[in-house]
């Protein structure tokens, strides 16, 4: 049987996510967070997040957010704005001054903000709709991760986040997408060894 594309995996999980009803989704994220918890975070200074675009049952990054700040209130939280026109993302440090806007797709973004290199960036949380058992992930297709990604020193950890837990393999990964160093979903942490 012949492995599922990124077209098909984006419509899949696309839709399962879209019928959690509000009970699963909630337990979900409770189990994603007890998960989260098992992090070792001491060794980040900055860290960034992505925030979730309401109605796509994203996992609830602000409960994330929330326990950092509580838990390691040393770590930088970096949110990133999307400029469509350039293709790229612009990071900036999200703190009580920052005024969050939502972009076109509803993504919730800084207006405002300390800008930050992605060079600074220790470790980011990673949106998708899918991932592998080797660290491959499928997103909503603009590749503004992958560009953003792809900017970070090679030593930044890049953790997925998932409602769902991972595909045997995505058929058509290329030479532009990156990796994940691992995967976080409601029933384990998932480690992936990306070295070539």
């Amino acid at each position: 049987m012949q492995s599922p594309s990124k077209h098909e995996l984006r419509k899949r999980y696309r839709e399962r996510r879209i019928n959690l009803s509000a009970d699963e989704f909630q337990v979900l994220n409770s189990r994603l967070m007890e998960q989260i918890h098992r992090l070792d975070m001491t060794r980040f200074s900055t860290v960034h997040l992505f925030l979730p675009i309401e109605g796509n049952r994203e996992p609830d990054t602000y409960a994330i957010a929330e326990w950092l700040r509580r838990a390691h209130p040393d770590i930088r939280l970096i949110l990133s704005r999307t400029d469509p026109v350039a293709s790229e993302m612009l990071h900036f440090i999200w703190d009580d001054t920052t005024v969050l806007k939502h972009n076109h797709w509803g993504i919730p973004e800084p207006e405002n903000g300390i800008a930050v290199s992605s060079l600074e960036i220790d470790a980011a949380f990673v949106p998708l709709l899918a991932f592998d058992v080797r660290g491959n992930r499928v997103g909503y297709g603009k590749g503004f991760y992958d560009r953003f990604l792809a900017e970070c020193r090679p030593e930044t950890v890049k953790m997925g986040l998932s409602l769902f837990e991972a595909e045997p393999v995505i058929s058509d990964i290329n030479a532009f997408d990156i990796p994940l160093d691992c995967c976080i979903t409601p029933q384990q942490i998932w480690e992936f060894n990306t070295a070539p």
